[in-house]
């Protein structure tokens, strides 16, 4: 008797788990920093960048599924970041302060709901946010990019070709 084989994902692995690290940020990066005493706004900083530096990693190697999935995961630690940065100054109004963290918890919920989904190779979307990124996302692919120097490519005077 054969067995079934799994069904190989249209993307590869890396991708699936630089998308998946780049939804769960604000659980890898922020929760960590919240544990060594830093205020949540402050902790939660760093996962909008670390999203968008895994979106461009991808965009440089012309990955589109990845870029778009850190694109996407980018602007929702934003929203987060936002969210929880109204609840820290409307802590002076409790039933405001709920109501901001409540829905900073919600979309946290969101985009961990996101990483596992891109983790098992699903093509995961964003209620009212993905069509303008994918968008965004598939222009900045056909953009050319420039070279830097200091990471890891030439300059275009030392630049001698192939």
């Amino acid at each position: 008797m054969r067995r079934a084989q799994p069904e190989a994902s249209r993307y590869t692995k890396g991708e699936r788990w630089g998308s998946a690290v780049a939804h769960a940020s604000a659980l890898l990066i922020g929760a960590p920093l919240t544990l060594l005493l830093l205020p949540v706004p402050l902790s939660l900083v760093p996962c909008p960048v670390a999203a968008y530096l895994i979106a461009r990693s991808f965009r440089r190697r012309k990955l589109a599924w990845g870029a778009f999935q850190g694109i996407q995961a980018s602007l929702i630690h934003l929203l987060i970041l936002a969210l929880a940065s109204v609840t820290a100054v409307a802590d002076a109004i409790p039933p405001l302060a709920l109501t901001f963290g409540t829905a900073a918890f919600l979309v946290f919920l969101y985009s961990l709901w996101g990483a596992v989904d891109t983790l098992l190779g699903y093509d995961f979307h964003y209620v009212g946010i993905s069509n303008l990124l994918e968008h965004v996302s598939r222009t900045n692919l056909n953009r050319r990019e420039r070279r830097s120097r200091w990471f890891g490519g030439r300059s275009d005077k030392n630049n001698t070709g192939p």
